[in-house]
Formats: C-alpha cells, sequence, structure tokens
C-alpha cells in the first residue's frame, strides 16, 4: 500500500498546496531551528471561495521577508505542523528558495545596550525575554556583573549559553532555558517526546555503531559552575587518547581531586553498550528532539535501548518524507 505525500503551506494570508521540497534542522545544540522551502516560480492566488483570482504571479511578489510561515506535512491529509516561523532570506534561485527562522527571528532583531551590576542568570533571562520558560535545571546563578553592548536578544542568550553552559530554544513558540534533555520527564505525554523505531519495518537507513562499554574511549575537561557565577576548570580526567568532552557540574567544591572523581562518575554515563550515529525513518513516527528514540531490532533484541535524542533533520519532496534522528547519549544513563 503506497501513501500520498501531502503538504499544505501558509506564508502570510496565502496558501500553497503543494511545494518543490522542505528541509529544517532542530537541536538543542542551536540556539533557534531553520528550514528551507523550495517553491516553484510562480503561484496561483485564490479567493475565498477556492477561485482564481487574475493571471498566475511570481512567488518573489507575493512572499515577503518577515511574513509568517507555517509548514504542515503528512501522508493521504493527515497533515502535522512541522515549522512555525517566519521568512528570514529569499533567494532568486530555480527553484525558488524561502529561508526560515523560528522565533529567534525576531530576537535577532531586537537590540540590547545594558549592564547589569548585580542579578542572577534566572532574573536575567526573565528581564531579557518576558514570558520565558525555565526550566527547573536553571542553575540559581548570581552575575555580579553582565555588560550587553550594542547586541541583539539572541546575542545575549548566545553568550549565556556559553557562559553558563545552558541550552535555550525555542518549543511551541516559548523560550526554554535549561541544562541539555532536562525538558521532558520520563512521564512527559508531549507528542514528539517519545519515538518508536524497528530496524525491520520503519528505519530506512542509518549510520549507526553498536559499541560495548570497554572499547569506548573518551577524555574530559571538567567545568565546575558555582552559585556566585565563578567556574573551576579541571582537565585529565578519563582515557589520555579518548574523544575530548566538556562535563559540566554544579557544585560549590573547589577540590581538584573531588572534581575528578565526580567527573569520573558522570564520565561513566557515556561508557555503554549501545548505539553511536543517526538513523534515518520516514515522516512518521514524529519526534522531537530531547526526546528519547526507543529502538527494537527483531533479530538481535539484545541492542534494544532507548536514547535521547540530539537533532531531527526533516525533509519533505519528490524523493519522500524523511526525518533523520541523531542519537545522544542511552536514556536513563
Amino acid at each position: 500500500m503506497s501513501l500520498l505525500l501531502t503538504c499544505k503551506v501558509r506564508i502570510g494570508n496565502l496558501e500553497f498546496p503543494k511545494l518543490s521540497g522542505f528541509e529544517a534542522e532542530s537541536s538543542w545544540k542551536n540556539l533557534g531551528d531553520s528550514a528551507t522551502l523550495k517553491m516553484y516560480g510562480f503561484v496561483q492566488v485564490l479567493g475565498p471561495d477556492g477561485q482564481p483570482i487574475g493571471e498566475r504571479v511570481r512567488t518573489e511578489d507575493v512572499v515577503k521577508v518577515g511574513d509568517e510561515v507555517e509548514v504542515q506535512l503528512g501522508y493521504d491529509g493527515q497533515l502535522r505542523t512541522e515549522f512555525k516561523g517566519y521568512v528570514a532570506e529569499i533567494k532568486l534561485t530555480v527553484p525558488f528558495e524561502v529561508r526560515l527562522e523560528d522565533e529567534f527571528f525576531h530576537l535577532k532583531r531586537q537590540a540590547v545596550n545594558k549592564t547589569w551590576k548585580k542579578t542572577t542568570l534566572r532574573q536575567l533571562l526573565a528581564e531579557l525575554v518576558p514570558g520565558v520558560k525555565l526550566s527547573p535545571s536553571v542553575p540559581q546563578l548570581s552575575i555580579d556583573a553582565f555588560r550587553a553592548d550594542r547586541t541583539t536578544v539572541a546575542g545575549v542568550l548566545q553568550k549565556l549559553k556559553e557562559n553558563y553552559l545552558v541550552c535555550a530554544y525555542f518549543r511551541a513558540g516559548q523560550l526554554y532555558v535549561g541544562l541539555p534533555y532536562t525538558e521532558f520527564t520520563s512521564s512527559s505525554a508531549v507528542d514528539g517526546a517519545l519515538a518508536k523505531y524497528s530496524f525491520q519495518q520503519n528505519v530506512v537507513a542509518d549510520d549507526l555503531t553498536y559499541k560495548r562499554k570497554e572499547d569506548v574511549r573518551i577524555k574530559a575537561k571538567v567545568v565546575a559552575m558555582h552559585r556566585n557565577g565563578k567556574k573551576t576548570t579541571v582537565s585529565g580526567v578519563g582515557d589520555v587518547d579518548g574523544e575530548e568532552r566538556t562535563i559540566t557540574l554544579r557544585t560549590e567544591t573547589k577540590d581538584a581531586a573531588e572534581l575528578k572523581r565526580m567527573a569520573e562518575a558522570e564520565l561513566a554515563k557515556f561508557k555503554y553498550d549501545g548505539y553511536r550515529g543517526k538513523l534515518t525513518s520516514f515522516g512518521v513516527p514524529f519526534v522531537l528532539h530531547s526526546g528519547i528514540a526507543e529502538l527494537y531490532d527483531e533479530r538481535h533484541p539484545q541492542r534494544d535501548g532507548r536514547y535521547l535524542v540530539d537533532s531531527v533533520k526533516t525533509s519533505f519532496g519528490p524523493e519522500g518524507f524523511r526525518r533523520e534522528v541523531e542519537l545522544g547519549k542511552r536514556a536513563g544513563q
């Protein structure tokens, strides 16, 4: 049984029932989601009754930077909103390309030129973006002084992300700030928080590598974040010849030996029997970054497992509807 690919794209007050292609990327590692629409060069404007109005017009004449965009994709008319945001850039290519950004589109255009003499990370975020959804995992850090000199709200968020090792992204139009992988809990009922994949049913391709924990070599730099906003950094933890990672700890201790002991316990979470890499599935199931991908293998059931999702790349077009899911560490580690 074949399924018919269907879509609906709204740009401003116009709806487009067809597109040449769509690609989107979403990750907790990025400051905002982005996408690219590939569209036909000419469109027919329809009236409220669905009948054509006038002659066909060039797409570039009806699509403008700043227009609101909603992209819905699916099979057999069962559509799901895959992206909501704004037109950030128009490329006069063939096919016609429209680059999209989520709510960070506006934050990149909101100027900030201010100095905070004494505040906290939570207070600064609340003042910077009213209505921000702060995770309970956002640390209670004091900030003695913080300067935002001729920058934007997005620029300040990027600086906070780098300085205090939090992630910041929009979800359903609301800014979420917290530690990685802390948005959802094991009981989250949010659509996309959990997706199930079978290697024999809905995994199209993969570049996954299954490794045993004794074969995993990792070394780490430890960054201890203190409540006063200061940091203590310790290097040389783990395997000398291993892949380098940064381990973030929220602690008041500055003792190097104790920090190394704590970091080694955290590092052990990355040493597990399981998969590393990416898999490609059909458009269904739907999964969000920071959610969980549950893998099943009928041939090798001992390799079943649950993994946190680092990123999701979605593509839609004549070649089909696909999701490339990048796995993070094993869930529950």
